[in-house]
């Protein structure tokens, strides 16, 4: 049994990839302890838009206050991490204020990290001084003409005024690089050094802040279960109203254009998981194309959203796999994350409902709580897995350039799986052939060869 904890300032928070029941658990969490819900999800921000963002609907809700859902206008940029933390951090205290129980969910599995592991993210807005977070980007560039150069170009200043945070990043990742760099132009001070600073002030205040108090539930499901029950939400998001949202969203991107307004597509709504993949289809509407092509165009694009969904919820587990249980083991907080087991939609309230609330009771009442690993067999089996990984490859691999191909290579996975790979090998032996000393590589991940650079892989994209 988990130690006896009973929590000054409780606070629950779901994870989990989209679509394996966060926020049923929510909701039904919120109803049986008087708890109040805070959005984590980055697009369920956007109002107007609740068919592509997945917005859980006012009947669903069951009368529970929803926080920081659908409040802001789909033109406005993507909230910061720094941004959704203060918000949230303000509404918890208000809901505790009330006699409630917070309880944060979403998807954004970057905006519960920042909140639940202050500090913790390299290179997120929530490590950055306050006078490059607020910064607006128009007013950088113009200061700074070197952060529109190439990314090479930035990589290269980079490396001359801050060398150890340079060879964090992969030589691809232009958002990294060019934020590490935009950091010691403003302040005057390397990100290296910042980074090191908070990372020393987090240290020693940790005695001082007492143990994790966090309950954090992780809604799990097996994978083809899961596709299967992705592949049936984007239908009923077309029987929803998915079309009449996209063309909405291609009215409203219409008119900023023709008013001369410049929409950065790379950023907010424009990133959902719906437009993108219909915007073919939707100028093929513009331009009255013939109703054999529009019906390909709208198959074409149903599919990419299938296929985009499925790889978003990838993205999200791999998330969870190498970042949020990393942190979990270096909080020695593993007895507060509990995995349920949602792959059988029939027994989700056995499997997860339950469960959940049983555990919950024992926190808010400082009882006994079983561990984490012995609640299900698929706990057992998932967790014990992904502890097996240990503090191995996956955060201490070295990214890889192989000269040869011409490819970088971030993970251990994908650097085994290239250079066994029928491209690398064709490739290779034609250089040997035509080279005129012995070409070869070493299929060691962690070992320098003549044919590879490395390069600290650092944590990877945040989405």
């Amino acid at each position: 049994m988990a130690a006896l904890r009973r929590s000054r300032e409780p606070l629950v928070a779901i994870i989990g990839t989209t679509g394996t029941g966060k926020s049923d658990l929510a909701v039904d969490l919120a109803i049986r302890f008087n708890g109040e819900i805070i959005n984590a999800d980055a697009m369920q921000m956007y109002k107007g838009l609740p068919v592509i963002t997945n917005q859980i609907s006012v009947g669903e809700q069951r009368g529970v206050p929803h926080h920081l859902l659908s409040q802001i206008d789909p033109l406005e940029p993507t909230w910061t991490n720094g941004l959704f933390v203060r918000e949230a951090q303000r509404l918890i205290q208000e809901i505790r204020d009330r006699g409630k129980l917070p309880i944060v969910v979403g998807g954004t599995h970057y905006y519960v990290h920042a909140l639940l592991f202050d500090g913790s993210l390299i290179g997120s807005n929530e490590t950055e001084p306050e006078e490059i977070r607020f910064r607006s980007q128009e007013e950088t560039k113009s200061q700074f003409p070197i952060l529109d150069e190439p990314t090479h170009a930035i990589l290269d200043k980079l490396r001359e005024v801050d060398p150890a945070m340079a060879e964090r990043w992969h030589p691809d990742d232009r958002r990294k690089i060019k934020r590490s760099l935009e950091i010691y132009l403003t302040t005057g001070k390397r990100a290296s050094d910042i980074y090191a600073e908070q990372q020393e002030a987090k240290q020693a205040a940790g005695d001082a802040r007492g143990r994790w108090e966090t309950l954090v539930f992780w809604t799990y499901s097996e994978t083809d279960p899961l596709r299967e029950r992705l592949s049936k939400r984007v239908d009923k998001m077309v029987q929803n109203g998915l079309m009449d949202e996209v063309r909405t969203l291609h009215y409203r991107l219409r008119e900023c254009t023709e008013r001369g307004e410049v929409v950065d597509r790379t950023r907010g709504i424009w990133q959902s998981i719906g437009f993108k993949q219909m915007e073919a289809f939707l100028n093929g509407e513009l331009d009255m194309e013939s109703s054999d092509v529009l019906a390909k165009k709208k198959e074409v694009g149903l599919e990419e959203i299938n296929i985009a969904t499925r790889q978003y919820a990838r993205y999200q587990l791999r998330w969870i796999r190498h970042k949020t249980l990393k942190s979990f083991k270096e909080h020695k907080a593993m007895d507060l994350l509990y995995l349920l087991d949602s792959t059988n939609a029939d027994e989700f309230s056995a499997n997860v409902l339950h469960p959940a609330a049983d555990i919950c009771r024992q926190y808010l009442a400082g009882e006994e709580q079983p561990r984490p690993m012995e609640i299900s067999d698929t706990a057992r089996e998932v967790l014990t897995a992904y502890d097996n990984e240990g503090e191995s490859a996956q955060t201490n691999f070295k990214v890889k350039k192989c000269e040869i191909c011409d490819m970088s290579l971030p993970t251990e996975d994908s650097w085994l799986k290239h250079i066994k790979g029928k491209k690398h090998q064709s490739t290779l032996r034609r250089k040997k052939q035509t080279a005129l000393v012995p070409v070869s590589i070493d299929t060691a991940p962690v070992e320098k060869s003549p044919a590879v650079t490395e390069v600290d892989a650092g944590l990877g994209p945040a989405h």
